[in-house]
């Protein structure tokens, strides 16, 4: 992620604004058919492992002194619609970040398994200006 950060730094002009943009670990993506939550899916092993190496990297390249922070940080929902349950099984079974669904969810979703099926998740964001 440093390289990425240092290759926006390098097309972006001083002053310019890079949005820094991932998926937030801290909270659970939701699962919801029929207007209401079923359940959530959990994250792979190794995903809070890169979320923090992803942290890391941001720290890093403010520390370098490539970024500041703005101070303008949040949470964004983001809405990904899957048109069955046998699609959304597909996704979390090519997926690298979640690892599956959560007890019980499953079993849940299978009333609503022609769909649709809305994942909601999490991405926080974070400003950051090219010094």
């Amino acid at each position: 992620m440093v390289d990425a950060l240092r290759a926006a730094h390098r097309v972006t002009r001083r002053g310019g604004i890079v949005i820094d943009a991932r998926p937030d670990h801290s909270r659970r993506p939701r699962l919801i058919a029929g207007g209401r939550v079923r359940g959530h899916i959990h994250q792979s092993e190794d995903a809070d492992a890169r979320d923090t190496r992803s942290d890391g990297a941001v720290r890093k390249v403010i520390a370098l002194g490539l970024y500041r922070s703005t101070g303008t940080r949040g949470v964004v929902w983001h809405r990904t619609r899957y048109s069955s349950l046998a699609e959304m099984d597909e996704y979390l079974s090519d997926s690298a970040r979640y690892g599956g669904y959560e007890r019980g969810t499953r079993q849940a979703l299978i009333p609503f398994r022609r769909g649709p099926i809305d994942m909601r998740r999490a991405i926080k964001f974070e400003l950051l200006e090219r010094l």
